[in-house]
């Protein structure tokens, strides 16, 4: 072979082999946003199974394993109103392959009202899933017919009406306590995990009235005819549910008890994983299955990223910070 020929073939080799090196050193260092994800998500629910966060979670898991190519497990940690899987997640290692399903104001009260070893700070939001409504509802057979008559029999039997509430520092119990607080009506709040115990109690006669999300879980007793609503918290009339508004009825400060769903991870978590996670919520809230999954009802209809999450979450401590008296 001649000398030139030889020498040719050897700049070739060497140019392609550092190509290659060239090639794999980028593979190597892609950004966690191409890389992510290349094993098993788990996506951690704070409440019971059936409830409205675990509905919402398994509707995104099928859809962010189907999207991302990577099974999404869901798992259910109740417990001290979601304070168990908060912490589970600030526990695991901040890379996006443990995130966690939230439910506002619940998220904020936890540490407004206890010592739980987090704050707002320590999660970096992600998305909006959904926003439920709340509603005050009895059983088919209970002797009230109305809010008023409620009322007026907690005020002459003060420790008699007693609330049941799907946690004891979310919304609907702090609601609870504000209508003590602000209109003298004695209630006392009976805190459960998850709507789906507060239906149970209510129907087992273990609490007077439900103080509840309006949510997938519970429509079907309120349809069938086994709760009745005696108003729902917020400011316009549901067109799903035949009850007034706690407003309407002389009660204008309760109308903030919607309860939004959103997802979280770890304050640590890189920016283009979550960015990956958010680009993919967003396209599933405008997914047609994923809708009719979640129940259209609940989706808000412009999409609400982290940065939207995140505002609420200071709103939400604003809003709550006096109620709870810290």
């Amino acid at each position: 072979m001649a000398r030139s020929t030889w020498q040719a073939l050897c700049a070739l080799t060497a140019a392609l082999l550092a190509a290659l090196l060239l090639a794999a050193c980028g593979s190597g260092s892609r950004s966690g946003e191409e890389a992510y994800p290349t094993k098993q998500i788990r996506m951690l629910v704070p409440y019971t199974a059936g409830g409205p966060t675990d509905i919402a979670a398994r509707s995104l898991g099928r859809y962010i394993e189907r999207e991302l190519g990577q099974p999404v497990v869901v798992e259910n940690l109740p417990g001290a109103s979601g304070t168990a899987a908060y912490q589970e997640l600030l526990s695991a290692k901040p890379d996006g392959y443990t995130i966690s399903m939230c439910a506002l104001p619940t998220l904020v009260l936890n540490y407004l009202t206890n010592d739980v070893g987090y704050t707002r700070e320590n999660f970096k939001p992600i998305a909006v899933a959904t926003q439920v409504p709340s509603a005050l509802v009895v059983p088919a057979d209970s002797p009230y017919q109305d809010l008023k008559s409620l009322f007026e029999d907690a005020k002459a039997n003060p420790t008699k009406v007693k609330v049941g509430t799907p946690g004891a520092t979310n919304t609907h119990a702090a609601e609870t306590r504000r209508i003590t607080k602000l209109y003298g009506v004695p209630l006392e709040v009976v805190p459960f995990n998850g709507n789906s115990e507060v239906q149970a109690a209510l129907l087992g006669d273990n609490v007077t009235v439900g103080f509840v999300n309006a949510s997938q879980d519970v429509l079907p007793a309120i349809e069938s005819g086994q709760l009745r609503p005696l108003a729902v918290g917020t400011p316009t009339r549901l067109d799903y549910l035949d009850a007034p508004t706690f407003a309407e009825l002389g009660y204008p400060e309760l109308v903030h008890s919607t309860t939004t769903f959103g997802v979280l991870a770890s304050q640590e978590t890189p920016d283009p994983v979550v960015r990956r996670l958010e680009d993919v919520l967003r396209r599933a809230s405008a997914d047609p299955g994923v809708l009719d999954n979640l129940d259209r009802r609940y989706v808000p209809t412009q999409f609400l990223g982290g940065a939207d999450l995140a505002r609420m979450l200071v709103e939400t401590e604003e809003t709550f910070r006096g109620v709870v008296g810290n």
